[in-house]
């Protein structure tokens, strides 16, 4: 052993090689675990929108938007989200496994980790509101052909022929309301007057973004003209109703609405499908 040992050291000493300074040591784990913690974060802000968007799906009507459960839960899946997770979940571990002492932990133990603090971070993030501004920016900031890569939801209601409309109010003008839809049309939206009972004015006020389900006219119409049945606002009311920006009383109203229309839609589409 001692020989091996004589046999080492006068080889490092006739080769020169010098031992690598402390200083890079810790210089390179201070990187690794900094990376890490970002991935991290980066994955709790992405498990808060995949939350934000599960949460304030339109679990009510999944019927009337894609015909059965199944195919709504497939069709509305935040997939890029779950994709963007899983890839910072993998950059998390790379990251930790260049780490001092990583042979301690093996894969089952880090993925679970990583994906443990995900959540419970997503989740605060979520009740901070931060989910649903990242969510929002991102509508607004990316070209319209990019949003429902971001928000499925967006397709769903973008089927004018089959009943489903969704876009920013341009103006109001007693009954008839002017829409600019998710690809730029404008169209003239005809509300009855129990929507306007029902659905608060700050709803229907110019830039909000609001759903509509109802059916196109095509008699006596210049434009783009569609009969609403039901109308609600783009953002969950019940998140609304936690910011203090709707009223208990108005909620309950609205939601009264819309279990009376949630029927005469389910008719309509049996309709159809017997026509």
């Amino acid at each position: 052993m001692k020989n091996l040992s004589q046999k080492i050291i006068e080889k490092i000493k006739q080769e020169g090689v010098e031992p690598t300074p402390k200083w890079e040591f810790v210089l390179k784990n201070s990187f690794f675990w900094g990376a890490f913690v970002l991935a991290v974060i980066i994955g709790g802000l992405t498990f808060s929108i995949i939350l934000h968007t599960l949460l304030n799906n339109d679990w009510d009507l999944y019927m009337q938007l894609s015909g059965g459960l199944t195919k709504f839960i497939i069709v509305t899946l935040p997939y890029f989200w779950l994709v963007f997770l899983g890839l910072f979940t993998i950059i998390a571990y790379i990251n930790v496994k260049n780490t001092k002492k990583a042979y301690k932990y093996n894969l089952q133990m880090i993925i679970g980790g990583v994906i443990l603090i995900s959540f419970l971070l997503g989740i605060t993030f979520y009740n901070l509101g931060v989910a649903a501004s990242l969510d929002r920016n991102l509508i607004q900031k990316l070209p319209p052909r990019y949003h429902s890569m971001v928000d499925a939801n967006i397709n769903l209601w973008q089927r004018p022929e089959e009943g489903f409309l969704s876009g920013s109010v341009e103006s109001l003008d007693e009954y008839v309301l002017k829409l600019k839809d998710q690809n730029g049309d404008i169209w003239e939206i005809i509300l009855s007057e129990d929507i306007l009972e029902i659905v608060p004015d700050f709803i229907l006020e110019d830039s909000s973004k609001i759903k509509i389900r109802g059916k196109i006219i095509d008699d006596n119409c210049l434009d783009k003209c569609f009969y609403a049945d039901m109308v609600r606002p783009f953002d969950n009311p019940r998140d609304m109703l936690k910011k203090g920006v709707i009223e208990k009383d108005i909620l309950e109203k609205m939601n009264l609405h819309m279990q009376k229309a949630r029927p005469m839609m389910q008719g309509r589409i049996l309709r159809d499908l017997v026509l």
